[in-house]
């Protein structure tokens, strides 16, 4: 090929040398778009002509070269946090964005309620194919199932002990509503990170807390007291209603004897009466006779038939 200069001098250009030239260069561009580099914690979406292909791992990868294959790398084993009612910076918890930590409760009163929600993109294509703005639809999702729940309880509960519960409750909601949009994304967890009245009911909340914790403690002392009491109480009770059957058997059983003791002396009296008579007689005067200071022995005729004897006294 040759180029007449204006001067009228002619040069000659080898035009095959800048074709070789020209095709080595357009071989290296791409030789080195269709090879790439897929991080540990990533998957690749390869895009040929723009649709989905396929989705490979970690890793040195090949594909066609640039414009007919592209690829979109997506953090799949990444675990990433969105943050409702708060921001942290640092680590360290920043600031607290009021008008988005207000949820109403169900018995009509406001408290302040922070937390996060992590997540993981376990599906890369679902998560950038099927919704748009994936991460801002799990915002909206999340926010909208937290005042459902905080709207369904009261505010003392949620202040108080619903915590665990209510974070249990969310992550299985939010889980459900992503995977009916087949968001291609895996909750992780749900962080209730603070629960608190506003400001300007603070003080009536600390009355009403200290309230309720006095109201707990006076519970368990008296749980604490009715268990001493009622035991010992029951063990009495069965102490007096043992010594109430004791002291029956005995006087059953007393009773009984006399009875019995009664009888035979009665049928030893119709056999021999005189005879049963003198033996009563004469038991009775030994039994009392003891129990006498002085002793008069007189006839019939209450007569002294013998000296004033000291019958009840020993020489000593």
């Amino acid at each position: 090929m040759q180029i007449r200069l204006p001067d009228g001098q002619i040069i000659d250009i080898p035009i095959v040398r800048y074709l070789w030239i020209a095709l080595a260069a357009l071989v290296l561009v791409a030789a080195g778009t269709s090879v790439y580099q897929v991080d540990a914690n990533e998957e690749a979406l390869v895009m040929r002509f723009g649709r989905h292909v396929e989705t490979v791992g970690p890793g040195l990868q090949f594909k066609l070269p640039y414009p007919i294959d592209q690829v979109i790398k997506v953090p799949s084993r990444r675990v990433d946090v969105v943050q409702f009612g708060y921001r942290t910076r640092n680590g360290v918890r920043s600031a607290v964005l009021e008008e988005e930590a207000s949820m109403l409760t169900g018995d009509l009163n406001i408290v302040l309620a922070g937390f996060d929600v992590q997540f993981s993109r376990e599906r890369p294509d679902a998560f950038m194919f099927n919704v748009h703005d994936p991460v801002e639809t799990l915002r909206d999702i999340s926010q909208s199932v937290m005042r459902e729940i905080m709207g369904d309880r009261a505010s003392i509960p949620i202040l108080t002990v619903g915590r665990s519960e209510i974070q249990t409750r969310a992550r299985q909601i939010i889980q459900e509503t992503v995977d009916r949009f087949e968001m291609g994304i895996r909750i992780s967890e749900v962080n209730l990170i603070f629960t608190s009245p506003p400001e300007q009911v603070q003080s009536a909340f600390n009355d009403l807390n200290k309230a309720e914790q006095d109201a707990v403690r006076f519970l368990e002392e008296a749980s604490r007291e009715y268990q001493e009491r009622v035991p010992r109480s029951r063990g009495q009770a069965e102490r007096l209603v043992l010594e109430a059957e004791g002291f029956r058997e005995r006087r059953v059983r007393t009773a009984r004897g006399e009875a019995d003791r009664f009888t035979s002396m009665l049928e030893a009296y119709s056999q021999a009466p005189d005879i049963t008579r003198n033996r009563l007689y004469l038991e009775k005067l030994e039994k009392q006779l003891p129990a006498l200071d002085e002793v008069i022995v007189v006839d019939e005729d209450l007569r002294s038939v013998l000296p004033l004897l000291n019958l009840g006294k020993t020489d000593k």
